[in-house]
């Protein structure tokens, strides 16, 4: 199945917290993979994970900006809390182009038809963090030679996430991220008797670079009709 969407994204302020970030919260440059999947299936209302969705992402912000943000903080079996402030980092003009392929035609058509006519309002990341404008594409995968086109050569005009391999392989340069995607539950015995289980989500880690913009491709690669490059996760 060569059926592909095409998502054209913009949000105006927005955060993809990375793991680990507490007192001072970092953001990844572009959503993880988890972010997207945990979005394709609250659009289509799944509550079962739907497995082997491909996913590619790239996009450009405008700035990044640092606020203090004042919680307060409540602990366990205790009415007073504290106040708890911390300094966020956010994205701004986040312009994203993601490209999605469903494992079957039937969930393809259900995913194109429902982010026509969202259920609600689309966010991507926080639930506050919503997606301003989205054009949706019908494409097509296709594989792309830029040494049998004119210039030769085929030009990054986004940042993007490549994996690590594939980057390699193509002298792509840029910063090595470790990207969750898709999770397992697991379960956990907590306690001096191993008798409170606690649910864990096991999320599988995919190795990739983030390879900014301005850089070109004179290999084959996957592109879409738009000669869009295709960086899919797996």
């Amino acid at each position: 199945m060569n059926k592909i969407i095409k998502l054209k994204t913009f949000q105006e302020k927005v955060v993809f917290r990375t793991p680990y970030s507490m007192e001072i919260i970092e953001t990844y440059p572009l959503p993880p993979y988890s972010t997207i999947l945990g979005f394709i299936h609250n659009m289509l209302s799944s509550s079962k994970t739907i497995d082997e969705i491909n996913i590619s992402v790239q996009g450009r912000y405008g700035n990044l900006v640092r606020e203090f943000v004042r919680y307060h903080k409540y602990e366990v079996d205790k009415k007073e809390g504290k106040p708890y402030p911390i300094i966020v980092t956010s994205l701004l003009d986040l312009e994203l182009i993601i490209h999605i392929k469903m494992p079957t035609d039937d969930l393809h058509h259900n995913l194109f038809a429902v982010l026509k006519a969202p259920p609600y309002f689309p966010y991507l990341g926080r639930p506050e963090d919503l997606i301003s404008h989205i054009e949706v594409i019908e494409d097509e995968e296709r594989n792309f030679d830029p040494l049998k086109t004119e210039e030769g050569c085929l030009t990054l005009h986004y940042n993007c996430y490549v994996q690590f391999d594939i980057a390699n392989k193509l002298e792509i340069d840029g910063i090595p991220y470790v990207i969750p995607a898709y999770y397992k539950l697991i379960s956990k015995s907590q306690g001096r008797r191993k008798k409170v289980q606690e649910i864990f989500r096991n999320f599988e880690m995919i190795k990739v670079i983030y390879a900014h913009s301005g850089q070109t491709i004179t290999e084959r690669i996957k592109t879409d009709t738009g000669k869009t490059p295709i960086w899919w996760m797996k």
